[in-house]
């Protein structure tokens, strides 16, 4: 692996072949392939940045680690998806009016927090679903670091931002050197 990343993107696609298969295996197997893909591959992905992958492979884990909570977690998020998906799509019909208006060039879309990381926020912090404030988010993406504070400015100006919820990891990157700006 050290001498042909080639040999770990198979790997990876392996393991997320065999999770969306997993269903055959007996469950001894299915929850040591889990714990294992959750430990091992799902971090790799995330340095790789295979985001997507990532977000899969912890998800068809949690799915055999705790079904339970892994149901209770998709049921939620289907009935709050029925709520507030129009509101999501309006938020960005907004957002990009106004940076239109502004004449910042940009790509806006809406995400929803994937199962695991909603686990996480909630099983293992002790918090409510009602207590995550990022289940639904919309992310602008620009081209420069003046831009990045112009649109937090407009949302601020459509959006009372709630205190204490602004995060600027512009001005103090991430250890991994991600940068953005968050606000709720």
């Amino acid at each position: 692996t050290a001498k042909d990343l080639r040999v770990m993107l198979i790997k990876l696609a392996d393991r997320l072949h065999n999770l969306r298969t997993m269903d055959v295996m007996p469950d001894d197997k299915r929850r040591k392939k889990a714990k294992e893909t959750i430990e091992v591959f799902a971090p790799i992905a995330h340095r790789l940045g295979m985001f997507r992958i990532k977000v899969e492979l912890e998800d068809l884990s949690l799915k055999y680690l705790d079904p339970v909570a892994y149901e209770e977690i998709e049921h939620s998020l289907a009935e709050k998806m029925k709520d507030n998906s129009a509101y999501i799509d309006e938020i960005i019909k907004t957002v990009s009016s106004k940076l239109k208006e502004l004449d910042i060039k940009c790509e806006i879309y809406g995400r929803v927090k994937h199962p695991y990381s909603i686990f996480k926020k909630t099983y293992m912090k002790g918090r409510t679903l009602d207590e995550i404030y990022d289940i639904f988010a919309i992310r602008v993406i620009v081209d420069s670091v003046r831009d990045c504070y112009a649109v937090l400015g407009a949302i601020h100006d459509l959006y009372k931002p709630i205190p204490g919820r602004i995060k600027d990891y512009i001005a103090m990157p991430k250890p991994n050197l991600y940068q953005s700006l968050h606000t709720t």
